[in-house]
């Protein structure tokens, strides 16, 4: 079942959930035909909901058993007059072992922007980045 995204905030909350939970499908709905996203990981940038819908479902079924817990931090949303909206945060992706255990994880920044059709709300573009130090070491620390 497709759920719409009635409030920018809930992106947050159905991301962590569908991330959490591998829904494929529903983590794809998300997104807009048209998506454009900067990603951190290979490809670095992709166009259309084609290619992102293949990273997503080759990065959730390669998870085997292990789960992975988003949350997200400073949470910022702007909208005009409900038809474009952007969002930015802090992401944090913890994989966590069957017995309950984190095995690893990783901070990032999110910026998303959002439009408005026919009464819900789909990511037009996402942006994933990593802030590094001169060392061109990852500054987040976790």
């Amino acid at each position: 079942m497709k759920i719409n995204i009635i409030t920018i905030n809930d992106f947050f909350n159905f991301y962590k959930n569908y991330t959490w939970d591998k829904d494929i499908d529903n983590m794809i709905n998300l997104y807009d035909e048209k998506v454009i996203i900067f990603d951190t990981w290979d490809i670095g940038f992709i166009y259309g909901i084609e290619k992102w819908s293949a990273i997503i479902t080759d990065w959730l079924t390669s998870l085997g058993e292990e789960k992975v817990n988003v949350t997200f931090e400073e949470i910022s949303i702007q909208e005009d007059e409900g038809k474009i909206g952007f969002a930015s945060a802090i992401i944090q992706y913890q994989a966590i072992s069957k017995d309950n255990n984190i095995l690893r994880s990783m901070k990032n920044r999110i910026s998303i922007g959002f439009v408005q059709k026919q009464g819900t709300w789909k990511v037009t573009h996402q942006h994933i980045s990593v802030p590094i130090d001169s060392n061109l070491k990852a500054i987040f620390t976790i």
